[in-house]
């Protein structure tokens, strides 16, 4: 495998995203449709931008109380405003608490709206696109490194790391866009949300989960997946039932977290039952069958050789042995309790169908040996260079034990001490600074001399470099597969500009003066930047684990911030259009919204599919979305309870919105039903065509609902 990793050092972007390229692409032309689409039902259903205006300016109040409207939602701008020029403008400023909308100064102009729309919208669109790049990117590529070193090295249960560490980078972008959405528009933002985390659920739950059933000819559907999809059903009804009440408080969303919480703890239980009692009785049960065929081995060779006197000893003392103690061979416990917890940590991933027993909880040894799983980097299962290696028909590529085994390679090479630093400080800089340039340059080398790529990924690429330069120099990954000393030291200490411009941009806080925040941070990681300089080793080499682990927490942070600043902007571009082209925000969110935030999604878990991980990409289709809805609505309304001084918020749900949570109840329902009692644990292709169609009606009723 090291020659596998050697030459797959350095794969290209175009490579490693490709399939976010062509989603964002897809994406951005289906909104282009939809806005075309919207803009003339509009004009034909009676939506007009001149409704009756409520807060038409009398004269009766001072200038100064006419042109706050911070009270108000944005996208009651042509409900609400004042029917003039000055009017739109005050209100366009001025509105969601004062955040206004997204080039407010489109209403401020002598322009008509409109006009300035149709010149700014290839702007708007490239600008779209790339946030739905960046958003994925930034989660896979910056985010999510970090968080798969710590569940590797702390040596966390897969399962429980995918529920946790793995859930909190694969639902970064999800959340980000949940707590932005409600927070922007504290009035009506939670229906876009809303509208994302119901539409989300839906496609990864319908569409991703399909695909990977028809792409792994029908999956396994027994205790590890019937756990996941119950849990997903549970929160769907949940929330539903809770939303229904019409508030939102402090109690309910601490209900919210806490069910995450059991989730979690049932997850760990299941997992730590599965090591300490089911692979024991599993590898003690392989042992003595392994003896038991080695003793039949036996007879037959005495048999053949003629040996009667031994034939017939070998019968009735080692035959004899073997058949008369069945006690020896470990049978499985089959009280209640057992029988239970072998349900929940069963994790069969067996893909023939001849090998499939019945029911969803019996036994699975095809994990005997189970071990963390490492999903990118060089090494990882979704890189590019892996894919390549494992399709291309190299036997000799994939080491021996399977593709659990797989996953462990390179592992232990993780952030482990190798490789020298640098003799003394003027050579230090001298080779971090060309680490630095290297490593730029490869990446602006592999846009333009990468043969394989066509023009509109290159474009793509160059539109985005400016962002990856910006990212590279202020996140710090110290992994293998992403490490370079001069990287990581230049990172730490530009990372505090970055900060300081987050702050300012999303908190509205300056942190130069009063207390003078910034100077001490940039001291601090200035004099660690030395550190790593100096004493690191150079890029053949890897940081000691206890020193990689703070640069990883802290690169971690940082990657937070960057997603939360995407996420905000895409929210902003996604609410300007959906204001000026009367769109609904729970539409926006359960469709445009909704497939952006899905997009890794389907790409990671088709992948897996592919490479003989079925049972584990479906298990992601469903336990992701119970992080992303509990965890995503907890901190967005606690974020809103926070920033208006509220102890309770109201809700009223959309139609799209209360269809979403019943499709979702319908699809988890139907997965348990149609896996674990009508096929006896296994869900057939023909399931996965069945669920397509199933998104079709909910896209359709939701529309539907949406405009009637």
């Amino acid at each position: 495998m090291e020659t596998l990793s050697q030459e797959s050092a350095r794969v290209p972007v175009s490579k490693r995203h490709r399939f976010h390229h062509l989603a964002a692409y897809y994406l951005a032309a289906f909104f282009a449709v939809s806005l075309i689409a919207a803009s003339a039902f509009s004009k034909y259903s009676g939506h007009s931008t001149n409704q009756v205006r409520l807060l038409e300016n009398d004269g009766s109040e001072g200038d100064d109380q006419d042109s706050d409207f911070s009270s108000y939602s944005c996208n009651d701008i042509f409900d609400l405003a004042p029917d003039n020029q000055e009017g739109l403008c005050d209100f366009a400023k001025s509105c969601n608490q004062g955040e206004g909308i997204f080039l407010s100064f489109t209403f401020c102009s002598g322009l008509s709206y409109k006009v300035w729309t149709m010149v700014l919208a290839p702007f708007l669109f490239i600008w779209l696109i790339l946030l739905f790049r960046m958003l994925g990117s930034t989660a896979e590529d910056y985010f999510s490194p970090s968080l798969e070193m710590f569940s590797t090295k702390l040596g966390l249960p897969p399962r429980f790391a995918g529920v946790s560490l793995l859930a909190l980078g694969n639902g970064a972008a999800d959340v980000s866009a949940t707590i932005n959405a409600i927070t922007t528009d504290p009035k009506n933002g939670y229906l876009l949300s809303l509208g994302a985390l119901t539409g989300s659920c839906m496609f990864i739950g319908a569409v991703v989960a399909s695909v990977v059933i028809i792409a792994a000819d029908g999956v396994p559907c027994r205790g590890a997946l019937v756990r996941d999809v119950s849990a997903l059903l549970i929160t769907a009804v949940l929330v539903w039932i809770t939303m229904l009440s019409g508030v939102i408080g402090h109690g309910t969303i601490t209900l919210f977290a806490s069910f995450y919480v059991i989730y979690m703890v049932i997850v760990l239980v299941a997992d730590i039952y599965h090591r300490a009692v089911v692979i024991p009785r599993l590898e003690a049960k392989r042992n003595a069958d392994e003896t038991a065929r080695q003793h039949q081995a036996s007879i037959r060779v005495n048999e053949a050789a003629g040996d009667a006197l031994n034939n017939i000893a070998s019968g009735t003392e080692q035959g004899g042995e073997s058949l008369e103690n069945p006690d020896q061979v470990p049978s499985s416990p089959t009280g209640v309790f057992s029988t239970f917890m072998t349900a929940l940590s069963n994790y069969d991933n067996t893909t023939s169908p001849e090998d499939q027993q019945e029911g969803w909880g019996v036994e699975s040894d095809d994990l005997i040996n189970e071990r963390p799983v490492v999903l990118h980097g060089n090494n990882g299962v979704l890189s590019p260079a892996r894919r390549q290696a494992t399709s291309g028909g190299e036997e000799n590529s994939e080491p021996s034990g399977g593709n659990y085994a797989m996953l462990e390679d390179g592992i232990d090479n993780i952030c482990t001490e190798s490789g020298s630093p640098a003799r003394n400080w003027p050579s230090a800089f001298r080779d971090c600074l060309s680490e630095v340039q290297i490593d730029l340059h490869e990446n602006w080398k592999e846009i333009f001399y990468d043969e394989d790529s066509p023009m509109y990924e290159k474009a793509l690429l160059v539109f985005e470099f400016p962002f990856t330069v910006f990212r590279k120099l202020t996140v710090s990954i110290p992994c293998e597969g992403h490490y370079s000393r001069g990287t990581v030291a230049a990172s730490i200490a530009i990372s505090p500009i970055w900060f300081a411009f987050y702050l300012w941009a999303e908190r509205e806080i300056n942190v130069f003066w009063d207390p003078p925040y910034f100077f001490i941070h940039f001291a601090v990681c200035a004099l660690f930047a030395l550190l790593v300089v100096r004493y690191a080793p150079a890029n053949d080499g890897v940081l000691n684990l206890y020193i990689a682990a703070p640069i990883a927490l802290y690169g971690f942070i940082v990657a937070a911030t960057w997603i939360d600043w995407i996420a905000d902007k895409l929210v902003a571009v996604l609410d300007f259009f959906g204001i000026v082209f009367h769109i609904p925000g729970p539409l926006m969110g359960l469709t445009i919204l909704a497939w952006g935030n899905s997009m890794a999604d389907l790409s990671a878990n088709v992948t897996m599919a592919r490479k003989g991980l079925a049972n584990m990409a479906m298990t992601a289709c469903y336990a992701g979305p119970v992080f992303n809805i509990l965890i995503g609505i907890s901190f967005g309304f606690s974020s809103l309870l926070v920033q208006t001084g509220q102890h309770e918020a109201t809700v009223v749900l959309s139609p799209s919105v209360r269809i979403g949570f019943i499709f979702m109840i319908i699809n988890t329902t139907s997965l348990i039903f149609t896996g674990a009692f009508i096929n006896k644990g296994r869900l057939s292709k023909s399931y996965g065509y069945g669920n397509l169609v199933l998104y079709a009606v909910y896209i359709g009723l939701s529309l539907f609902a949406t405009f009637s």
